[in-house]
């Protein structure tokens, strides 16, 4: 039955998707290494836009000002600069300049560095540029004699080895003032869809740690310093579908998902729930055990060790085996959210329609004999908030084409929550460039807020909450979330690509080393280049829905698995409605049944049975 039913979802997906042969074409020329933008305010920033360290070096009598858009270089004697690191922050990794999206990524779809460009607003005196391979030695250098006006140097430079550092410095008497720093790339030409993939991809896989299977919440961090635990699971399941796009090579592909789910397997866990983040393989000190954010690790884990034949038992068991009945007071009420550092059961509930608690309530299913979880608050649409990533996250794992247990018709509500978020801009300026996307990110720069408990939020359109937040009131434009325009890319593709042609065509933001975890508009463009490794996994598998039509590899690696399949059936009525009439038929001889077709929409029209009587049915079926 449930292949009968994965066809009818293949042709609404062809239905309700937009199908279009012409596609954008992509092939980006440059690489912005650092613009300066970062003006230390309320705190002090290290990073440059390729999410690398870099800072001040020099010998003598100098000044070296970084921010505001710019770096500025005086030397009254000796010698003064930049340098900036080329692949995180620490340790021993280096960029290839021929695998700009990472080791991973085949030959044929890699760009590669083929130059610098560096914009002068003014300078005198000789400014020298370097690059350094792991063991600091020069692979390239070069020096312009600076005359005293603005200048754009270009220059070719190909190099081959793996480099650690780029540096430049004024040698000598001198000054400069720099704006901008970019690396020349060529390029193959992408699809948009391609592209957004692609780069997203290789951002993501800066996070990835292959000698553990760990995966760092943000690229520029130490992986034992911080690794997100759903990021481990969302990683196996991007890198199967990126193998299935034909993007990666199988041994690479089974070596991270037999890692990350090595990784899964030992993990600390209290009353079966692991730690929102690690630290040296332990939880985080004042962070939670997730209860969310261990059913997204497992439930990806377990999808991507199907798809390619992995054994899943010992997933499926450690999700059993999590403290359902303590999590939902013996059944009681809504699952909790977890527990606290001090492992105290934390008070907030998964009680409220949104992808969070159906995804919680598929874990509990599989979990519990396909038991139906409790949504005690608000179990119809719309979400609390209406910040985009809960209302797509949960087509990343399952097919939403249809109505759940709860009444809810995942289908118009999805299509729904788009035309909010696209109709919120209706009269600003962003609707014009045809930006949009209201969804979970951080700011697009941190420096300028002082509250480090304002760095984050889930931006919406407004929900249950009777309110919307788009970030104004924080920073005085409205913030963009650009994963949720990827997570809507199949169903509305045209948007999609408006969007992202933006960041890649017109403003060159999002690029194979540049990230946009969140950007905005007023006279500016302000915009975030974290690598986060939680957005980019929704980024990814977004798009991916797009690239792959009805043949997206995590609704096939649900149709084979029967542990997470059976509980998504039973939460979707166009699934489980004719299993239940025919259980139903054995158990009671229901009459009104046996004189109905088993077509939900057929029942419903005929009014044999009330929407009443189908939720009693499911009911009654979970129970037995």
């Amino acid at each position: 039955m449930l292949k009968y039913f994965m066809i009818i979802v293949k042709v609404a997906f062809i239905l309700f998707s937009f199908n279009s042969n012409v596609f954008s074409s992509i092939s980006p020329d440059r690489i912005i290494i650092d613009d300066y933008a970062p003006t230390p305010t309320y705190r002090n920033w290290y990073y440059s836009r390729i999410g690398t360290d870099r800072g001040k070096m020099g010998d003598g009598n100098y000044s070296v000002v970084l921010g505001d858009g710019k770096a500025s270089v005086t030397v009254m004697s000796g010698w003064a600069g930049v340098w900036t690191r080329l692949m995180h922050t620490s340790g021993d990794e280096l960029l290839s300049p021929t695998k700009l999206l990472g080791s991973f990524v085949k030959d044929e779809f890699q760009p590669r560095i083929s130059g610098l460009e560096i914009e002068v607003l003014e300078g005198r005196g000789a400014l020298k540029v370097e690059l350094k391979n792991g063991s600091g030695e020069l692979v390239y250098w070069k020096v312009f004699n600076l005359t005293g006006g603005a200048t754009k140097l270009v220059f070719s430079v190909s190099p081959t080895s793996q480099l650690k550092e780029l540096n430049w410095i004024i040698d000598g008497i001198g000054y400069v003032t720099v704006d901008e720093i970019r690396f020349l790339v060529d390029s193959p030409t992408y699809q948009t869809e391609q592209a957004v993939f692609l780069f997203s991809y290789g951002h993501l896989c800066q996070c990835y740690d292959k000698d553990s299977g760990l995966v760092r919440d943000r690229a520029r961090w130490p992986v034992n310093d911080y690794s997100a635990v759903q990021s481990i699971g969302m990683f196996a399941l991007v890198s199967a579908v990126a193998y299935d796009l034909g993007y990666i090579q199988y041994t690479d592909v089974i070596d991270i998902i037999t890692k990350t789910k090595n990784a899964i397997l030992t993990i600390p866990k209290y009353k079966g729930l692991m730690p929102h983040f690690l630290k040296n393989h332990d939880i985080v000190p004042d962070t939670e055990w997730s209860s969310i954010d261990t059913v997204i690790a497992f439930v990806a884990e377990i999808l991507a060790c199907q798809s390619f034949g992995i054994d899943t038992s010992d997933l499926e068991n450690l999700l059993r085996n999590i403290d359902w009945d303590e999590l939902t007071d013996n059944q009681s009420q809504s699952v909790s959210m977890g527990y606290d550092f001090e492992k105290v059961k934390i008070n907030n509930l998964w009680d409220t329609f949104g992808s969070e608690a159906f995804l919680v309530a598929v874990a509990y299913s599989a979990a519990n004999d396909l038991a139906l979880v409790k949504l005690d608050n608000q179990k119809n649409c719309p979400t609390w908030d209406g910040s985009g990533f809960n209302d797509e996250m949960a087509a990343l794992f399952f097919p939403m084409n249809g109505r759940d247990v709860w009444g809810n018709d995942w289908i118009k509500y999805r299509k729904d929550a788009f035309a909010k978020q696209r109709s919120f801009f209706s009269e600003h300026s962003y609707q014009n460039l045809g930006l949009f996307g209201l969804s979970a990110s951080e700011v697009p720069e941190k420096w300028l807020i002082s509250d480090e408990r304002q760095h984050y939020s889930a931006w919406g359109v407004g929900g249950h909450n009777d309110g919307a937040n788009d970030g104004t009131n924080l920073v005085g434009y409205p913030i963009i979330a650009p994963h949720y325009a990827a997570m809507i890319s199949s169903e509305n593709n045209d948007a999609f690509k408006t969007l992202f042609n933006y960041l890649m065509v017109e403003t060159k933001i999002f690029t194979p080393l540049n990230n946009v975890e969140s950007f905005g508009v007023n006279n500016l463009l302000h915009w975030n280049s974290l690598k986060g490794s939680w957005n980019l996994s929704l980024q990814s598998l977004g798009v991916a829905r797009a690239l792959s039509g009805a043949n997206y590899l995590p609704y096939r690696s649900l149709e084979e698995n029967e542990f997470l399949c059976q509980a998504y059936s039973s939460l979707m009525l166009e699934i489980s409605l004719s299993s239940a009439i025919n259980k139903l038929k054995i158990l009671t001889g229901y009459s009104e049944v046996e004189k109905c077709k088993t077509s939900n929409a057929d029942i419903l029209k005929n009014k044999k049975i009330e929407m009443n009587d189908i939720l009693y049915i499911l009911h009654y079926l979970s129970a037995n």
